[in-house]
């Protein structure tokens, strides 16, 4: 035992030496250290330093529009239709494209029509006129129709054409300034499509690139794209065009852009006619098999018909099923308002319907829970239904209908219940449509119908903007 260990039972010949700057600095330094960081970090149980964003005002705003339909039965359609959902609002949007840009007047409550040319435009808003802003693109021989939507992240497009019979365009906008990039991932029916031209598509700002997937990748599947934007904001809008060989002429519509995956896929809005080609197609960008099984919408129940079986997608890629025969009574009988596509993983679903000599597309609708706004072609003609569905529990939703310069044409409130569908018969003039569910959340879109049909979805236009918590931290 060294001299400077004490003996037990008697006390240290150390006792009063004071410790030296090492062995003060061993046991002070540590100390000062952990409540340095009690000081930094969050009185939280879970550990969790994740804060979620606060709202604010929104203060800016841009949506982008597709470009026109053209050909023979369609003639540029150069008009831009424009309003707001937020209160009170009374002031001026910029509509274009990068320098060629001009000034429309905007209001609540009424649509403004504006010549915007035939190309993409940008709809852009500041300060008072961002919160809210809607716009619309539609056809003019046919009741075609496209909302224009802000630039997404990404942007899913299911059951697209590269060949002769069936091909579709890819049309991606920047309305900044700066270039934009977007990667384009394709999914054919045996998993992923070598496509090196869509990888890294440059996008130079204040213009619009369009990818002909028949010229840039010619193919006979059905496919599908994941539009993810690499760098800056694009805006990614689909033409889809079907040439029924033999049938007349070239069938087109804008296809909407589903924003991501979903293992329950609600596509409301049946394009009715006799005769009608009706085909779903699925994407599964996934790394493994997904079962997918197919149920009818009604304003009675959501049943599942005989005969259609549950349909295997496989990894990353795309599946259709023939669902012509399944639909053709029921739609004619006017039961069948929409589809339930259920996965066992998360996929993304589409019905094309080319009937009456007119295509149409259902797209999987989002589930909203606060006020939609939709913009609708004004003549009054066709007929105009909105289809309901997707209530989680008992609600409702009050719908107001109005025509384009602010006339109250209609307020109805209509019954929510989960595992049925509901629907309303629209006025014709209806130019502007709220739709704000109470309860309950709600899925669906509007069916126009006349020589043709157009699906549109519900949208929610954005009244604020997310701000990121920031809060000191340690490198």
């Amino acid at each position: 035992m060294s001299q400077d260990t004490p003996t037990p039972g008697r006390r240290s010949s150390r006792r009063g030496r004071r410790p030296d700057v090492t062995t003060l600095m061993a046991v002070v330094l540590p100390l000062l250290v952990a409540l340095a960081l009690l000081a930094v970090q969050p009185d939280d149980e879970s550990g969790s330093t994740t804060t979620p964003p606060t709202r604010t005002a929104l203060t800016r705003s841009t949506v982008v529009c597709p470009s026109a339909l053209e050909g023979p039965d369609e003639r540029g359609a150069p008009e831009v239709a424009i309003s707001s959902a937020g209160d009170g609002v009374d002031g001026s949007v910029r509509v274009g494209l990068g320098a060629d840009k001009s000034e429309a007047r905007i209001s609540s409550g009424r649509v403004t029509t504006v010549d915007a040319g035939s190309g993409a435009v940008t709809v852009a808003a500041e300060d008072d006129t961002a919160p809210g802003l809607v716009a619309a693109r539609f056809g003019t021989t046919t009741p075609a129709a496209a909302t224009c939507l802000a630039p997404q992240p990404g942007s899913w497009f299911t059951g697209v054409g590269a060949g002769a019979g069936h091909t579709s365009v890819l049309e991606l906008t920047n309305p900044d300034s700066g270039t934009a990039i977007a990667d384009v991932l394709v999914y054919g029916r045996h998993g992923l499509v070598d496509a090196p031209r869509l990888r890294g598509v440059s996008v130079p700002g204040g213009t619009s690139v369009q990818v002909d997937l028949a010229a840039d990748l010619p193919r006979r599947d059905e496919l599908s794209l994941d539009v993810v934007a690499a760098r800056g904001r694009i805006g990614a809008t689909l033409l889809d065009r079907i040439d029924p060989l033999g049938r007349g002429g070239t069938l087109q519509d804008w296809l909407p852009a589903q924003s991501e995956p979903s293992t329950s896929n609600l596509l409301m809005g049946l394009a009715p006619g006799s005769d009608a080609r009706r085909v779903l197609a699925v994407a599964n960008g996934g790394p493994d098999e997904v079962r997918v099984s197919v149920q009818v919408v009604t304003d009675r129940s959501v049943f599942t018909p005989k005969d259609v079986p549950d349909l295997r997608v496989p990894p990353q890629s795309t599946a259709k099923l023939n669902l012509s025969g399944v639909l053709e009574k029921l739609v004619a009988d006017g039961d069948a308002t929409g589809l339930l596509v259920t996965a066992t993983q998360p996929v993304t679903a589409t019905l094309r319907s080319q009937a009456d000599g007119d295509l149409s597309h259902a797209v999987a609708d989002p589930v909203v829970d606060g006020a939609a706004t939709v913009l609708l072609p004004e003549a009054a003609a066709p007929a105009k239904t909105l289809v309901l569905a997707g209530a989680v529990k008992a609600g409702s939703v009050e719908v107001v209908a109005r025509s384009s310069d602010g006339r109250e044409l209609s307020t109805d409130t209509v019954d929510l219940a989960p595992d049925r569908g509901a629907s309303l018969k629209l006025p014709d003039a209806t130019a502007l449509l709220t739709v704000t569910p109470r309860r309950s959340t709600v899925a669906g879109a509007v069916l126009v119908a006349g020589q043709g049909a157009a699906v549109v979805p519900l949208t929610v236009p954005a009244l604020n903007g997310l701000v990121p918590a920031v809060a000191p931290g340690l490198p």
